[in-house]
């Protein structure tokens, strides 16, 4: 019996064919309305279009980058605006910094710089008040006062002393520089910034110059002070000398070489600016003393001068140390070798430390050396050494001067009546006795 072939299953057919539809002929599927593979024309679980979605994504490269322009457009130019404004800032900030910070270590350095300035001047104040004394010493016409060994020393220091005043005086500053005001952009704050570190560099430099240059400064001016003085006071000293070497010499100018002796050897030790003038009139003063030694000698020359020397070494000789001097004349009181008195009279002054001048008869000088011419220069002595005793008795009532001067005559020792014995009577022993303890 025949029976029809059953079309085989699934399962059942064999591997090798080749159930694939045949594309001769056949329409491709995205035609006529159909999608490529992997698209559809629609969505039958949203019944979503495709092509609406195809035809609005920006698929476009150069439309994303116009977005981004868009984009940066708006965002760059405030962000670069605040960039600029922050980096202004610090700039700003910096600059001020660094100008509030020199201006205060430039204020440091000029008040140091100040400080230093004013003990260099007050150096050189005491420098040129000593090196121009020491000129003026230099200067005066002194007569051999200051040896030539002293002059050549002083002049040596007294122009180091110039040479380094000079070179301090060179770094002395002139008026202090101000920081000025801070401006406000920073370029100007930094230019002058710049100008305040550089005033700070410089009185930092000056202040280690100026303090390096005092120590030799007042070293200087020391050697220079220590040499003056010991000068000076070895020209004092000589200056002493010349009132021993200038005797007889009339009181006056005794007085006034003693007084400018002690002038000098007080302010030559320590070394005083003002010693230069009293150095001049301690010159001065010696040439008086010699100008009036050689008057005196040439007013007691003639054939009585030796006798009237002797005679008044004499009369110093009893009262060692008081100031003498000496007058002669023919008559004194209208006594003398005319009527054959011997003659004298003594004045005596307190003050500048008390001397006299003793008035002699011509005659007194002709009976030298017998025992009345002694004794009566011994009574004018008497009158004169009240000065050192003047407690001792009444000097305002002139019977007791005279008794007194009579009284200390005889307590020398001198006994001849022209002691005034003869003149004013003898004298109590008392007052002898009290002059005694006169000397």
């Amino acid at each position: 019996m025949m029976e029809e072939p059953r079309p085989p299953r699934g399962d059942d057919a064999p591997s090798h064919v080749d159930d694939a539809p045949s594309l001769i002929g056949a329409v491709p599927p995205y035609l006529d309305g159909a999608s490529p593979l992997g698209t559809s024309a629609s969505d039958p679980e949203t019944g979503t279009d495709d092509t609406d979605a195809t035809q609005t994504a920006p698929t476009d490269p150069d439309a994303r980058r116009r977005r981004r322009r868009r984009v940066l457009a708006w965002v760059l130019p405030p962000a670069v605006a605040v960039l600029m404004l922050g980096a202004l800032a610090a700039l700003e900030l910096t600059a001020w910094q660094s100008f509030d910070h020199e201006s205060t270590s430039l204020s440091k350095a000029l008040d140091d710089q100040d400080e230093v300035t004013r003990q260099v001047q007050s150096a050189l104040s005491g420098s040129r008040s000593v090196t121009d004394a020491a000129t003026a010493v230099l200067a005066v016409a002194d007569g051999g006062l200051l040896t030539a060994e002293d002059r050549t020393m002083l002049t040596d220091v007294t122009h180091q002393s110039t040479e380094q005043s000079r070179a301090a005086s060179a770094l002395i500053p002139g008026s202090r520089p101000r920081a000025g005001t801070r401006k406000f952009w920073f370029w100007e704050v930094n230019t002058d910034t710049a100008r305040l570190e550089r005033l700070d560099a410089s009185a930092r430099d000056r202040a280690k110059k100026l303090s390096a240059a005092e120590g030799p400064l007042r070293t200087a001016t020391e050697a220079t002070r220590t040499t003056a003085s010991t000068a000076l006071a070895a020209a004092a000293g000589r200056a002493a000398a010349a009132e021993a070497a200038n005797v007889p010499a009339d009181n006056d100018a005794v007085l006034d070489l003693r007084y400018a002796v002690d002038q000098v050897k007080q302010r030559a030790s320590p070394f005083q600016p003002r010693v230069s003038a009293d150095y001049t009139a301690l010159a001065q003063a010696v040439q008086k003393l010699q100008e009036s030694h050689a008057a005196t000698l040439a007013s007691e020359s003639g054939p009585l001068e030796q006798s009237r020397l002797d005679l008044e070494a004499f009369a110093r000789s009893l009262a060692p140390g008081l100031l003498l001097d000496f007058e002669w004349a023919d008559l004194i009181n209208g006594l003398g070798e005319s009527n054959g008195y011997l003659s004298g009279e003594t004045a005596w002054w307190y003050d500048r430390g008390g001397y006299a001048t003793i008035r002699l008869s011509n005659s007194i000088a002709q009976e030298w050396p017998s025992d009345a011419a002694h004794a009566i220069v011994a009574h004018e002595v008497g009158h004169a050494i009240t000065i050192r005793c003047r407690t001792m008795y009444d000097t305002t009532n002139d019977q007791t001067a005279e008794a007194w001067a009579t009284a200390w005559a005889i307590s020398m020792g001198f006994t001849s009546d022209a002691n005034g014995t003869s003149a004013y009577g003898s004298p109590p022993d008392s007052l002898i006795q009290t002059a005694a303890g006169c000397r």
